[in-house]
């Protein structure tokens, strides 16, 4: 099975609100639809895979981890408050739509029996607890850009913002070098004659160069701001001119022959530059606070003392 397709699944569960309910305790209560203690622990369960990258976690981590469930059932609380907020206006997804959205995950994953083995492997129950997620990731999606679509953000407010915290806009110096690594000076050496009787430097960092991160990419290190280099590397690049190469460099990985490329001076980004990265804030806190408003008004119960 492929991981890509198994990230999948877990996106659709992470953002859903509560699976189908069980017999298990009720840890809490949302209009008509409950959340049991066994709807918590699977959802929980998903959300430390997530959080881990698919590692398994020890039972004392899994201990440690433990109090964390019960702030992740508020999460769920309001989630599924989102949920019955979609199905309200009319925005929540009909049984033609969830069975599509089945089938395209039966298809991502090679067929029935390899979704089947997905479902296991992530202690999804059965299909119909699938198809609960799917219903409610797809009504929480429809329900958040129903807000947004309605979201009225000024280029006042924008602009108003960016002269208020430019400081969150700045950019220290930065410089854009690239280097060949090689293991010793005599080595370091050569490369610079070989520059010197005319070798392209970044053919040159692929054949030789023993960084394996920069040397397929011509030895490139991209534009780093200052204080990121270990100072041997960092004192000599940045006695380097543009276009310039340097003398052999000595630190702790070995010997360097670097390029600076060009030297960026300190700034603060221009307000066309992160204006809509701005807005997405603005977007973001509008709909945060209207979601803690229909979570304050929702028809709501919350059994901290059940959950295990």
């Amino acid at each position: 099975m492929h991981k890509r397709p198994f990230a999948f699944l877990l996106i659709l569960a992470l953002l859903a609100a509560p699976a189908l309910a069980s017999a298990a305790t009720v840890v809490a209560r949302v209009g008509d639809r409950v959340i049991t203690q066994a709807d918590l622990d699977l959802q929980f369960d998903l959300f430390l895979r997530q959080s881990t990258g698919g590692a398994a976690l020890s039972d004392e981590q899994r201990a440690q981890l433990a109090p964390l469930k019960k702030q992740y059932l508020q999460r769920m609380v309001q989630d599924a408050v989102v949920v019955q907020a979609a199905e309200r206006l009319g925005l929540a997804p009909d049984e033609a739509t969830i069975d599509r959205r089945v089938e395209q995950a039966k298809q991502r994953l090679s067929g029935e029996d390899a979704f089947l083995a997905a479902l296991k492997q992530y202690g999804i129950p059965d299909v119909a607890t699938y198809r609960r997620m799917a219903y409610d990731a797809m009504a929480y999606k429809a329900m958040i850009g129903w807000i947004r679509e309605r979201l009225r953000v000024s280029e006042a407010a924008t602009r108003m913002l960016y002269l208020l915290d430019q400081s969150a806009y700045a950019e220290p110096e930065q410089i854009c070098t690239a280097h060949i690594l090689v293991p010793s000076r005599e080595e370091a050496e050569d490369v610079i004659a070989r520059l010197k009787d005319g070798a392209d430097f970044a053919e040159l960092a692929r054949q030789v160069s023993k960084d394996p991160g920069s040397a397929p990419r011509g030895g490139d290190l991209g534009c780093v701001a200052l204080g990121r280099f270990v100072p041997e590397f960092e004192r000599a690049a940045l006695a380097l001119q543009p276009g310039q190469v340097s003398k052999p460099v000595q630190t702790q990985f070995g010997w360097h022959v670097i390029r600076m490329n060009e030297r960026l001076p300190a700034r603060v980004r221009p307000y066309e530059e992160v204006r809509g990265q701005i807005r997405a804030r603005i977007e973001s806190r509008a709909i945060e606070r209207f979601v803690k408003n229909l979570v304050a008004h929702a028809d709501a119960e919350v059994y901290p003392d059940r959950v295990q």
